[in-house]
């Protein structure tokens, strides 16, 4: 089986890590990449295969819906998910309608879980 690749993009460090460690401690197999802004995860996508990526929405210079849609363009079929503490409907609707996922900040570790374990056949 080939190794998978998640993708975290958020501009604070802290959040970063919050993923980073549930990812590490329940996918330990799992390759961890981590960018503070969109244009370097738009780097990693171009250097790596991503399985999944996690984008914060608000970030400097390109937000999250940016870099999502620069992404898909990119990797057809990649597995997005908008992770942000603004949760107006209107943001949902918009990320559903661009075919990612969304994940409320703050993040769960239950949340962090479903997405990923759904990759991993429903863990």
């Amino acid at each position: 089986m080939a190794q998978k690749t998640i993708l975290i993009v958020d501009d604070s460090s802290l959040a970063r890590m919050m993923i980073k460690n549930v990812v590490s401690q329940s996918f330990p197999d799992w390759v961890i990449l981590e960018a503070g802004n969109g244009q370097d995860g738009l780097n990693h996508v171009k250097n790596h295969s991503i399985s999944i990526a996690l984008i914060d929405f608000n970030m400097p210079g390109m937000n999250g819906i940016e870099l999502a849609a620069k992404l898909m363009e990119l990797v057809p079929g990649l597995n997005v998910h908008l992770v942000t503490a603004n949760i107006q409907e209107t943001m949902r609707q918009r990320a559903e309608a661009m075919g990612i996922g969304f994940i409320k900040k703050p993040v769960s570790k239950d949340d962090i879980i479903r997405v990923i374990g759904a990759l991993e056949g429903g863990k």
